[in-house]
């Protein structure tokens, strides 16, 4: 972190760099602004036409060329929707800042606006569904990115907790490993806890992909309900940006982000780092155990050991633009997580002493390049991620945080008690090759190879019954490849496209066994796999604005190794776990009219064997167990209109309906499957209000979120409400299983006091101070405040 503070005001000098004058050996700086009659332009070209030097305008449309011999030049003026403008300029000691204006040029208007796309755009147009949530557009927000993907149509992301707590996410059926994580279309298994959808900042992002169903080629993983791929910002020259966030809890986040490219653009640096802190000690309603009577009761108490911080930076560099490379990026990242365990799956017994923590160490190496009709996209990384648990405390602690002695126990978590110290070891490989065959057809494979490894030691844990071996000494090995080959083609002048995908999994685990309460059994076990799997997905286009999607998929899902490992705290091990396989069918329509509306409806269809799903045991740990027969349907509609010049409204709602068969149980057979919400629903109101005291711009938003009531086990069918589809009406039983209905409002603005550069964010989340349960029914904070503050340096 000092190195990155050090840095930082290097990279901000560099960049507000004094008005140009005589530099070293008789070299000059040319500098300017390009406006139109509205105001500044954005990503202008400019181009010394003599000697091929170019740049773009930053936010304000200014511009800067350095290191021009003295001399009369030609400069030409460039950008999309304007006429061109050719100007003579001269270096020199006497050269002084200008302004040049452009004029529209309606004819490249009028193509912009029928064939002009952002990658957000595009993105949301592909055959393949993708739900696209643009981080960047509301990132002077104090929203998390966990929130803003609950806004989404088809999306749950449950929580262990307040922040910093375990984010599972859960998509048109499936949840948790089921559906990836990618970072830049890399598997983000080599990051570990340190980077994930519930710690990282919307503020280090462009926007996050969320794929439903059949994945691209170029992701290429063994998922069954699709990915997670969040994007980095990306910059054409150079920038600066911090965001400070305070909130209720004690509650701190903080981000920065820098990245300097010289004129040329063949050279860049930079670094992002983020810090969350939390006491997240807000009141909850448990179960209280009186130490005299052992009478239990109800209470409301606070929280008052579940403290959570980490740290989080990356420092990159590299070369682009070179005959040999387009980009070769070398970067290396560090975290730390420090966390106190305040109870473990479920809310039955509170800790007062038990800490968890996780480092690592990573650096990581890209290299592009097209050579001519052909990509390559090499990523390489190795790693080693420390886990410590520190559970030693002779005695327990209740929920009032009053101390127990028991001078007999090891530990509050177990009698035995826990000083682990665990080492996974990473290296992992993605290699993506794309050739353009045609103007129409695009081939494409995608390897992605995955080595980890598992060793550790826990004096006070498990041993080997005969040998008395601390099984956390014996390695345990996982390693997967996963193969994806894949052909994109367009008929019918660009109304139909067509992705034919085929895959190929292989993996292999060596351990010990041990059951599903940690003991050892001393089992030396090892497993291995093959399978095949085919997608193929289809759009076809009414007009430019209006098409239908379809897609099926024979998919295989793989375990992963914390599933099979644990994750060395509240997790437990199953090396029995067998992989997942799932045939999918997803059909929907979209169609928008540019700033007016946009409609989108999705309907899905699944039936799986084993399906791998995370579930609470002993009331203190989770572990993955596999679900023999699951099918099922569902479908979700989203709409977004714009009311007015300044109000836009967006709405959706998702019902799935995912039920056990084949079960041999007949009060289980058709039971829903357990611990997942079946309808959910958003309301969303933005407002935009511009020249607020001068050049100031406010928007005001507010959301709403529906969560039908669902159950933490399985329930029998005849038991369920009678209303339609299950949507009223209350369930034929009353017990601390069901989850009830949940409606959290939230509100707030963001401030531009003048320009983009700074704003002030405020947010009032879950207003009402309503009661919030997700996963496992663990209960989530009530009301909270959110100040916000941002600034960005161009």
């Amino acid at each position: 972190m000092r190195r990155f503070y050090i840095l930082l005001p290097f990279f901000l000098l560099l960049h507000i760099s004094t008005t140009i004058n005589v530099c070293a050996q008789g070299t000059y700086n040319l500098k300017g602004t390009i406006r139109d009659n509205s105001g500044p332009i954005f990503g202008a070209s400019v181009q010394i036409v003599e000697i091929n030097k170019n740049t773009i305008t930053d936010s304000e449309g200014r511009f800067e060329i350095t290191n021009v011999a003295k001399g009369t030049y030609t400069l030409l003026l460039q950008h999309m929707g304007y006429k061109q403008l050719k100007t003579t300029v001269t270096a020199s000691g006497q050269t002084k800042e200008a302004v040049f204006i452009l004029e529209e040029d309606h004819t490249q208007l009028s193509e912009v606006q029928v064939n002009g796309r952002t990658e957000t755009q595009q993105a949301k147009l592909q055959p393949i569904k993708v739900e696209v949530i643009n981080t960047k557009a509301i990132q002077e927000q104090p929203s998390t990115l966990v929130e803003l993907m609950n806004r989404s149509a088809g999306i749950r992301i449950r929580q262990t907790g307040g922040l910093g707590s375990n984010a599972g996410l859960m998509m048109n059926g499936f949840q948790d490993r089921a559906i990836k994580n990618f970072k830049d279309g890399i598997p983000m298994d080599y990051l570990g806890a340190g980077y994930n959808i519930s710690l990282v900042p919307v503020n280090m992002l462009e926007r996050v992909e969320v794929y439903k169903g059949v994945l691209p080629t170029g992701l290429g993983a063994d998922a069954l309900g699709g990915a997670v791929n969040m994007v980095t910002k990306k910059s054409l020259y150079r920038y600066a940006e911090a965001s400070y966030e305070f909130a209720s809890f004690n509650t701190h986040r903080a981000s920065v982000n820098a990245l300097y490219s010289d004129t040329t653009r063949h050279f860049f640096i930079g670094t992002d780092a983020f810090v969350n802190r939390s006491d997240n000690d807000y009141k909850v309603d448990v179960i209280v155990t009186d130490q005299e009577t052992a009478a239990r009761s109800p209470a409301t108490v606070r929280l008052f050991h579940n403290k959570f911080a980490n740290y989080y930076a990356e420092a990159y560099g590299g070369l682009t633009n070179l005959k040999w490379v387009d980009e070769l990026r070398l970067g290396i990242t560090w975290f730390h997580i420090n966390r106190q365990n305040q109870y473990g799956s479920t809310m039955s017994q509170p800790f007062g002493a038990s800490v968890s923590r996780q480092y690592s160490v990573i650096p990581t190496l890209r290299y592009r390049k097209q050579f001519g009709k052909l990509g390559i996209d090499q990523f390489l990384t190795t790693s080693n991620i420390h886990t410590a648990q520190v559970d030693t405390l002779r005695g327990t602690y209740d929920w009032y945080g009053h101390f127990i002695p028991s001078p007999s126990r090891r530990g509050e978590i177990s009698m035995r008690g826990s000083l682990s110290d665990i080492t996974f070891s990473y290296f992992t490989s993605r290699t993506h090759l794309g050739y353009q065959i045609g103007e129409r057809h695009l081939a494409e494979i995608n390897v992605v190879s995955t080595n980890i490894g598992r060793k550790g030691s826990d004096p006070l844990g498990l041993t080997l019954p005969e040998t008395g071996q601390d099984i956390l000494s014996l390695p345990a090995k996982y390693y997967k490849i996963i193969g994806a080959a894949g052909i994109q083609s367009v008929f019918l002048n660009d109304k139909l496209t067509n992705n034919l995908i085929a895959k190929f999994f292989h993996y292999n685990t060596s351990t010990i066994n041990v059951d599903i309460y940690g003991t050892a059994l001393g089992e030396h076990r090892t497993t291995s796999e093959n399978s095949f799997g085919i997608a193929e997905a289809l759009k076809f286009a009414l007009t430019a604005n209006t098409f239908f999607r379809v897609s099926a998929e024979a998919a295989t899902r793989l375990p992963e190794q914390d599933e099979m490992f644990g994750d060395g705290n509240f997790h437990r091990s199953n090396f029995l776990l067998k992989p997942e396989k799932s045939t999918n069918v997803n059909l929907g329509f979209r169609t928008e009219r540019s700033g007016a509306y946009a409609l989108e409806v999705n309907s899905f269809y699944r039936i799986t064997r084993d399906l791998i799903l995370k579930v609470p045991i002993d009331f203190l740990f989770t572990q993955n167990q596999n679900v023999e027969n699951v099918k099922g349907l569902g479908f979700e509609t989203d709409l977004s209109v714009t009311l007015n010049r300044w109000l836009r409204a967006n709405g959706n709602f998702t019902y799935q309906d995912f039920r056990i068969f084949d079960t041999g149980n007949r009060l289980k057979e058709k039971a829903r499957l357990r611990n997942t919400p079946y309808f959910f629903a958003n309301l969303g109101l933005n407002s935009t209000w511009n020249n607020i005291g001068g050049r100031g711009k406010l928007n005001l938003y507010y959301y709403y979120t529906f969560v039908r009531e669902y159950y933490l086990d399985y329930v029998p069918k005849s038991l369920e409400p009678d209303g339609f589809l299950g949507l009223w009406g209350k369930a034929k039983f009353d017990a601390p299983n069901i989850i009830p209905n949940q409606g959290l409002h939230a509100a707030g603005f963001t401030y531009n006091p003048a320009g983009e550069r700074f704003s002030i964010g405020f947010q009032a989340k879950n207003i009402l101070n309503a009661h919030v349960y997700d996963n496992f029914r663990i209960q989530n904070a009530g009301r909270s405040l959110h100040l916000k503050l941002n600034y960005t340096l161009k």
